[in-house]
């Protein structure tokens, strides 16, 4: 059966979309990088704003990327209490903590959000650019890592009161 038109599927689509549009402009970041070099060294002449394009490529680059490293369990993970989790009563750590970090990036979204609306007519010195659609991006990509990560303490949780134990 394909289901292949799942919510779920859907999401992890538009996840891999996203990732993909990082990857492309980290790679139109490195292209412009190249020509500033190029531009300074040889001609004398950078290119004004790369700094200020830079900084809005990086916003866009982290929050884009986010919530595809998470879902794909793409991200570093720091074994400190590895040999406390395996305890019973401790296995819903894992869920507890995918819950924090969940409500942490609603928070984030939303205030990314807000200030985006807030800061409407802000532009960039150099290229003269708006803040607002760089500040969108960054909150749309703080809310679908929030979705991850709500998600995954929920199955968490479900793994937990269903078996008894987190896999």
């Amino acid at each position: 059966m394909d289901d292949s038109g799942t919510p779920k599927n859907a999401f992890e689509r538009l996840l891999r979309l996203m990732a993909l549009g990082a990857g492309l402009i980290l790679l139109a970041l490195t292209a412009l990088t190249v020509v500033d070099v190029v531009l300074r060294y040889f001609f004398n002449m950078p290119f004004r704003g790369s700094l200020e394009a830079t900084e809005y490529a990086m916003a866009l680059i982290v929050f884009l990327s986010l919530a595809w490293c998470g879902a794909t369990g793409g991200h570093i993970a720091v074994d400190l209490l590895d040999r406390w989790l395996d305890r019973p009563s401790l296995r819903w750590l894992p869920s507890l903590m995918s819950l924090a970090g969940g409500i942490l990036f609603v928070i984030i979204a939303w205030r990314v959000a807000a200030e985006a609306v807030y800061g409407w007519s802000q532009i960039g010195n150099m290229l003269r650019w708006p803040h607002w659609p760089f500040k969108i991006g960054a909150a749309f990509g703080a809310l679908m890592f929030a979705l991850v990560c709500l998600g995954q303490a929920r199955s968490g949780w479900q793994q937990i009161s269903s078996t008894g134990e987190r896999t």
